[in-house]
């Protein structure tokens, strides 16, 4: 066998891997409930994706999201928008009705992260909180304060609370240790003191395995549209969900949907994720031989010769 034809069978099992992935379409949309006068949606807004540091491409986050019962979520890589950049290129960004996909990145600055969602260019993360949060508002975009505890919580100071439109009241590693959830909950109450309507924001910080939504956002919106999302997070009309059932928010909106998260904590996922599992492997495979062989095979020869 020459290494074209090697070079070859990766290319198609990378491309098979990413149109299985998007042409798969598993479960219905859901209808989102009309509560004291309007939507409410759930989302999650710091999702890693393929390619970048997440394990599933944009598509079969989007088919996950259905599955989790799930009506937005924001693609957040670390400093930088390719996942996001190659969906739109191939037109697969609304491939799955019922799922608003919105784009964005997860600002890394030194000694803190932010999720910027509505943007599809990275902005800079040098500088302060305050700095990189007007870098996002300059591109129609809201800033949330990503996982604000441990050693990055000395960078939220009521200034960059202040500057935020939202901030994580809910994330996974709160389920890790008591005194985590603890600091989770001291954190939003500062930022509540700082700056009353700012958002209460439940998200995955999804990589690999663990499951889409286990801590999610419901908002309370005008239009289920992507302006609509990021009107209820500049207006703070959200709750944050956490995998234990628990609300975090403001109560007269926590009490509206205690019901949803408490169900949406307890339920399992909507139908198998064998298919997005699947074709996410296949295209990382295939991507894993095309590095290591080279894209193109230049200067590489095919095969040798006496």
């Amino acid at each position: 066998m020459t290494w074209s034809s090697v070079r070859a069978a990766a290319w198609t099992v990378f491309v098979i891997g990413l149109t299985l992935g998007a042409a798969s379409d598993r479960g219905r949309p859901r209808t989102p409930p009309f509560r004291a006068g309007f939507l409410v949606l759930a989302g999650d807004f710091h999702v890693h994706s393929f390619p970048g540091d997440g394990a599933l491409a944009p598509w079969d986050i989007a088919h996950e999201a259905r599955r989790r019962r799930l009506d937005v979520v924001a693609l957040t890589n670390h400093n930088h928008t390719l996942s996001w950049e190659l969906a739109r290129a191939l037109n697969w960004t609304r491939g799955t009705p019922g799922v608003l996909t919105l784009p964005g990145d997860e600002v890394t600055g030194v000694g803190f992260h932010i999720a910027a969602v509505g943007i599809d260019h990275a902005v800079s993360w040098r500088g302060s909180i305050a700095d990189v949060a007007a870098a996002i508002h300059e591109r129609g975009g809201v800033a949330i304060g990503a996982h604000p505890i441990g050693p990055q919580r000395r960078a939220f100071d009521a200034a960059g609370f202040r500057a935020l439109d939202g901030i994580e009241a809910a994330h996974p590693s709160m389920l890790a240790t008591e005194p985590q959830r603890r600091e989770f909950d001291e954190v939003y109450r500062a930022a509540v003191a700082a700056h009353p309507s700012i958002a209460a924001i439940g998200s995955t910080d999804f990589h690999t395995w663990a499951p889409l939504g286990l801590c999610r956002t419901y908002l309370f919106v005008r239009a289920a549209t992507p302006a609509g999302v990021l009107e209820a997070i500049r207006e703070g009309r959200t709750v944050a969900c956490d995998g234990r059932g628990e609300t975090h928010g403001p109560a007269a909106l926590a009490a509206i949907v205690r019901d949803d998260c408490h169900a949406d904590a307890l339920s399992p996922p909507i139908g198998d994720g064998v298919v997005s599992h699947a074709s996410a492997a296949m295209a990382w495979v295939g991507l894993a031989a095309l590095v290591i062989l080279g894209f193109d095979g230049e200067g590489q020869a095919d095969e040798r010769r006496d």
